[in-house]
């Protein structure tokens, strides 16, 4: 998309109620866009998750402008690459399992819940399906390369085993976490070569912060 195409495209409308909502560009990041109410979304859906209070100040509208930037790097490798994504009731599922794991002993419904921060139940469940897909992403492109030597596991275990601990028994869950956290830095380097090589547009000025 070109940068006259993002100026022309730096205002959504859409209806509802009846009313037309206008909902500007903040972010051109390659081919994907982001726009203001996603970030106000983003930080709604982590301040509940977090059940903390959603913090609306500009650097908390910086940090979830950079935690969408990170997602659609994603979902742009994930559309070149044909990934397999979760399904509809694939993401009911989810929604399903985390309002059982949440409030199983609350009196508060989900759905009052989520009013709370102004989230609807489709918010959570959408956020909850671009989870497990950027897992299934993780796992298909960065875990298969991981390698966990004997050495690896011994030292983890000489450095951070309980006292009593047996080798044998705790090996398992030794290499995973090994594994996860390898992963997991392989992720946040390819993030970081691609923010790079990915022309980023702030529409909306103050997000970009110090960066050039």
């Amino acid at each position: 998309m070109t940068r006259t195409n993002h100026f022309c495209l730096a205002l959504f409308f859409s209806v509802a109620a009846g009313a037309a909502i206008v909902d500007r560009i903040a972010i051109a990041a390659g081919d994907k866009i982001i726009t203001a109410s996603e970030i106000d979304l983003r930080i709604r859906l982590t301040a509940f998750q977090n059940q903390e209070k959603a913090d609306f100040s500009l650097a908390s509208r910086r940090r979830a402008a950079e935690e969408l930037i990170g997602q659609k790097l994603i979902e742009h490798e994930m559309d070149l690459g044909h990934y397999p994504r979760i399904d509809v009731i694939g993401r009911k599922a989810l929604l399903n399992d985390y309002e059982k794991t949440e409030y199983k002993s609350e009196p508060l419904s989900l759905a009052k819940a989520l009013a709370a921060y102004g989230l609807a139940t489709e918010d959570l469940e959408e956020d909850l399906g671009k989870q497990s897909d950027f897992l299934t992403f993780l796992n298909l492109r960065f875990r298969p390369a991981v390698q966990v030597t004997d050495q690896d596991v011994l030292k983890y275990f000489e450095e951070n085993a309980p006292k009593g601990g047996a080798l044998n028994e705790l090996r398992p869950g030794i290499e995973q976490k090994l594994t996860n956290a390898r992963a997991d830095k392989e992720l946040d380097l390819w993030l970081q070569d691609q923010r790079k090589r990915t022309r980023v547009e702030y529409l909306e000025k103050d997000l970009q912060g110090d960066k050039k």
